[in-house]
This record gives structure tokens, sequence and C-alpha cells, in this order.
């Protein structure tokens, strides 16, 4: 048998949260189970029960694994590749993968909304997100793009409030069409970051469409 020092605990719980990642995708909060976990993952219930608490604590392992990846991703290298990566955060014309992923988050987001406390781990989740932004915007802001005449830290915050808003309105009324959301995302992101106009190109050089 294997030691358990830390290395090893630590590759343990990622594993079974990885493998409870897929179980989810797949199935969504409610249908899985901790049993369903348990063989997914080629553990025993007891070994679940040595790295998690409870079924929330694997959830959010496993959505923390998720924003660890993303995390790693380059940063954007221009305003539009940054509007480009979060107008890809609403579910418009999503892979499976994605609506699956959304799906997660929404149900459970609802399943937070009725309990006193954020489950262990959850606070880390979104710090991830807000690192994530904040590192963008300081990239794009440092490269000219953008002023941020509210600061980073708020700048990030309202980021994050225009985002999941525009997603959940998104996701509740799907007549929405997709050109107007768009649209209005792109322009609120840009009023709050301060972003700078670009000039105007020559009539004889082929121009791209205006930022609103």
């Amino acid at each position: 048998m294997p030691k358990r020092d830390a290395a090893y605990m630590r590759a343990q719980r990622e594993m079974i949260a990885r493998a409870a990642l897929q179980v989810l995708l797949e199935k969504g909060v409610y249908d899985t189970s901790l049993r369903d976990i348990c063989k997914a993952a080629g553990v025993s219930m007891g070994a679940i029960y040595t790295h998690f608490a409870t079924k929330e604590e694997i959830v959010v392992a496993a959505c923390e694994l998720d924003h660890r990846e993303h995390k790693s991703a380059p940063l954007p290298e221009t305003w539009d590749d940054y509007i480009a990566s979060l107008v890809g955060l609403i579910p418009y014309e999503w892979s499976e993968r994605e609506q699956k992923r959304f799906r997660l988050s929404l149900q459970f987001a609802a399943e937070v909304s009725v309990m006193e406390r954020n489950p262990e781990g959850l606070s880390t989740v979104y710090l991830l997100y807000r690192e994530r932004l904040a590192s963008c915007l300081r990239h794009l802001a440092e490269k000219g793009f953008i002023t941020l005449p509210f600061g980073l830290e708020n700048t990030t915050e309202m980021h994050m409030q225009i985002i999941a808003g525009a997603g959940y309105q998104v996701a509740c009324d799907r007549d929405l069409p997709r050109e107007k959301v768009v649209n209005d995302l792109t322009t609120a992101l840009g009023v709050t970051a301060g972003l700078v106009a670009q000039p105007a190109k020559p009539d004889n050089e082929a121009s791209e469409p205006a930022l609103p």
C-alpha cells in the first residue's frame, strides 16, 4: 500500500475530483450520487470520506479543478480577445460540454442559495475566477487598451457581475437575440473598463467593425 504522505493524499483528492467532474458534467448535480463518483474514481465510500465530508465539497473540488485549468490559459493580447473570451461564456451555440458546464454551475448555484454559508472551498473557486479576470484587465491596461477608471479591483467585480447577469438572462430566456446581448455586454464591459477609442483606419484599408 502506498505511503500516505501529503503528496499522495493530494493526488488522491485530485483524482477523485477529476472523476467527479466527468460524472457531474454527464448527469448534473441532482442525479449524481456518491456511489456514482466512487465508481468513476475506482475508490470505496470510505476513501471518499477520507478526503471530503460532503457531496457539496466534492462538487467544489471538481469546479476548482476546472477553474485552475482555465486560469492557466494565455492572457488576451487585445481588447477584442478579452471580449471574445467573455462572450464565449454566454450560452449561445455552445458545444455539448460547454452546455453541461453551464448546467452544472446553475444547479450548484441553486443548491448554495439555500445554504447558510459557502461549502468548504467555494470561496477559493471564486478567488481563482477573480484572479483570472484581474490578470486579464491588468495586462490590457498595461498595453494601453483600457484605463480602469474605477480601479482594478472594482472593475473586476463589475465584470464578474455583468457576465454572470448576462449568462443567467440568456439561460432563462432563449428568445433573446444573440446580437443584442453581445452588443450590450460589449458596451457595458468597455464603459466600465475605460476602453480607449481606437484610431480610425484610412478609407482605403479594410476595417473591422467598431466596438460600441
